[in-house]
């Protein structure tokens, strides 16, 4: 018997068959498969990129502008002026200018601190402190030069290594490097009493769960060889307030002078009337010893002192063959013990 296959018939057969095997259409989606409209967030898993957050925080902190220390008296890495610097090396010992941008969120204070670390600032008791400042208020940003403490409301000194209570400038043997940090602090620092001692490293220590953040600037100084020198000339009159002859040195009769350390005077005087120091008024004229340290007589008629920071604080110069001729002589930036840095 020979079977015909009749293409009408089959296709509506076939169309069946399919729809009954793909669910037909029906909207039942147990079999394991879903429309997009039935996909829920919930259902979705995903991965996470590693580092993905980590790289947006790091972003965030390399767009934000960072604390600075920065000074209209010198630029980071240079020079600091003699302005700056000792009154024994020829400087003024008047306190740079500093300012400070981008503190971190939260400052609620700051603290500033000058200090070098030079060898052998390192062994000193006090590391060489120039300057620190403490209680400086959220509101300062800058300090101005040659500043007056008083100006800011709270604030008070620390010691410096000399040790005093104020700005001490630059005063190396040798070429130093100056390191001046500002600290950032926050609402639970403690205010830090009158004339504390903190060297950098101290304070760091100490107040290590305070600091917010810091930032730096460092300053070079290097002393001239050679001291500077200045001439007086040196004459003889009649005493015009009691009997005998007096000095006269700059038009005044027994002048009261200044002397600073790291310059060299000299004294033309007549050769009859020898000028010397003493640490004694009138010297050996009063039973005092003549003071020879660093001074210079060899050429009759010229006496020649070169002061330095050892010097001591007050001198007397005299007439060594007459009594009562001379005066005083204080001397700028002298009289302190030890080295100076």
């Amino acid at each position: 018997m020979t079977m015909r296959f009749n293409l009408q018939l089959s296709i509506p057969l076939l169309f069946f068959i399919f729809l009954v095997g793909c669910g037909g259409g029906s909207g039942d989606s147990s079999d394991g498969y879903a429309t997009p409209s039935e996909v829920k967030s919930e259902d979705v898993e995903t991965t996470p990129v590693e580092g993905a957050s980590d790289a947006e925080g790091t972003l965030e902190d390399d767009n934000s502008p960072a604390f600075v220390l920065t000074s209209d008296s010198f630029t980071d890495g240079n020079a600091i002026p003699l302005l700056n610097a000792c009154t024994a090396l020829g400087g003024t010992n008047t306190s740079p200018q500093f300012s400070w941008a981008n503190p971190p969120a939260e400052t609620a204070g700051y603290a500033l601190i000058m200090d070098d670390e030079t060898s052998t600032c390192e062994a000193e008791p006090l590391s060489c402190v120039h300057w620190a400042l403490f209680n400086i208020p959220a509101s300062t940003t800058s300090l101005d030069s040659d500043l007056d403490i008083s100006t800011i409301d709270g604030a008070v000194e620390g010691y410096s290594y000399i040790p005093t209570i104020d700005y001490e400038g630059p005063c190396p043997p040798s070429v130093h490097s100056y390191k001046t940090t500002i600290y950032a602090l926050d609402s639970s620092m403690a205010e830090v009493p009158a004339n504390p001692t903190f060297t950098r490293s101290m304070f760091t220590s100490e107040f290590s769960n305070n600091i917010l953040g810091q930032a730096e600037i460092v300053g070079t100084f290097t002393p001239d060889s050679s001291p500077s020198q200045e001439t007086f000339s040196v004459t003889v009159a009649d005493n015009n307030n009691g009997p005998g002859r007096v000095y006269v040195i700059n038009g005044q009769q027994k002048s009261s002078l200044t002397l600073n350390a790291g310059t060299k005077y000299i004294f033309t005087h007549p050769a009859g009337h020898p000028l010397r120091f003493s640490t004694t008024a009138d010297g050996t004229n009063s039973n005092g010893s003549e003071y020879t340290l660093g001074v210079d007589r060899s050429t009759s008629g010229t006496t020649e002192i070169e002061v330095t920071s050892s010097t001591p604080a007050t001198l007397y110069y005299y007439c060594s063959l007459h009594a009562g001729m001379g005066g005083t002589a204080t001397i700028s930036g002298a009289g302190s013990s030890g080295t100076r840095y």
